[in-house]
């Protein structure tokens, strides 16, 4: 998701006027008909929710409703501390099937490659499971294990055990590959702009930066926006945010910190969101080049509403604005080179850098 905001409300007695509305009271009756009359009804109390999440998939394509448990498994995966296997999930839209990312070395050893398909796990289905309910069954305790399914990209399922260990998540890497080094951002989080300007810090002057965001799903927008401040001059338009309220305008506040040298970014069609947003800042402003797939195209932000019950509702509330004024989304970003990485290393002049 692009960017999350988390907000509380509790209900005011005083102010709580919806039972004196015509539809509440014909819905709340509705509800209970059905509940003592149809053979086919749950519980009554589960109705409301189940018509909230619908009314929610209908009017947003990336909202959802969160049930308590479901939203507290969400705020564990904001935890960059946990017992886990090192790997990141992916997910493009709520239902949709998710893929696994390794970040470990024993994962690819193990037999799970880049953009597996996740089935079940510890015999658990995953399909139309809430996304960071399944993260969290995958979490758990230091030296117990876990049964993965997963289904290759051959159609093929493949069973994998795997103990849990003490994970340190870094966001943000430095990795070699075909003799390349590159900086991978994994994903945006609160801590990928110290992490990016420490290996930004300590990347040798003679080697040009390139960062790959190949299955970068997105996260914290402000985190992305931060980071491409690292990279811009200063006062440049990073991105905007148009709500139905307002137009918001985010500038670099810092100078460039890679001091003009040649920058190159990795893209693919897993790539979204806050991360497209620091592909568009870098790309936009003529400080980088990109190269791969056309991105994902999520171009929106949204924000946690967390109710009384402690049920929260993810919400879309505004579009996000690139630096030449224009919206990607469910477009993607082309990348602005169609030539591979190897051909446009070779382009460069060593006294550019």
């Amino acid at each position: 998701m692009s960017t999350v905001l988390i907000i509380t409300l509790t209900l005011q007695s005083e102010s709580a006027e919806w039972y004196r509305n015509e539809d509440m009271a014909t819905l709340y009756e509705a509800m209970t008909k059905i509940s003592y009359e149809s053979i086919y009804a749950d519980s009554q109390y589960t109705i409301p929710k189940d018509i909230l999440k619908n009314y929610i998939y209908k009017i947003d394509k990336y909202g959802d409703y969160f049930t308590k448990n479901e939203y507290e498994a969400f705020k564990e995966t904001l935890s960059s501390e946990y017992a886990g296997v090192g790997m990141v999930l992916y997910q493009e839209k709520r239902n949709e099937k998710i893929l696994c990312i390794p970040t470990k070395e024993n994962l690819i050893k193990g037999g799970i490659s880049r953009y597996d398909e996740l089935i079940s796990v510890d015999g658990h289905a995953v399909k139309e499971r809430n996304f960071y309910l399944v993260s969290s069954w995958i979490r758990g305790r230091k030296n117990s294990s876990v049964v993965l399914v997963i289904r290759k990209s051959s159609g093929e399922l493949q069973t994998v055990t795997l103990e849990r260990t003490e994970q340190h998540f870094y966001s943000t890497k430095r990795v070699i590959e075909n003799a390349i080094a590159m900086i991978q951002i994994i994903r945006f989080t609160s801590e990928t702009p110290k992490e990016l300007q420490l290996i930004l810090h300590q990347w040798p002057k003679n080697i040009p930066i390139v960062i790959d965001l190949r299955g970068n799903s997105g996260g914290d927008y402000f985190a992305s926006i931060q980071s491409a401040d690292l990279l811009l001059p200063k006062n440049t338009l990073i991105s905007s945010i148009e709500t139905t309220k307002r137009h918001v305008d985010y500038h670099a506040s810092s100078s460039d910190t890679a001091k003009g040298r040649p920058i190159f970014i990795l893209q693919d069609q897993f790539t979204a969101s806050a991360a497209e947003v620091f592909i568009a800042a870098l790309t936009q402003n003529d400080r980088a080049q990109s190269t791969g797939k056309r991105s994902f195209g999520k171009g929106v932000a949204q924000k946690f509403i967390v109710i009384s019950n402690g049920d929260a509702l993810l919400l879309t509330y505004g579009k996000i604005i690139t630096p030449n004024g224009k919206s990607y989304h469910e477009k993607g970003l082309v990348p602005t080179s169609d030539l591979s990485l190897k051909v446009l290393l070779e382009t460069i002049q060593p006294s550019l850098y």
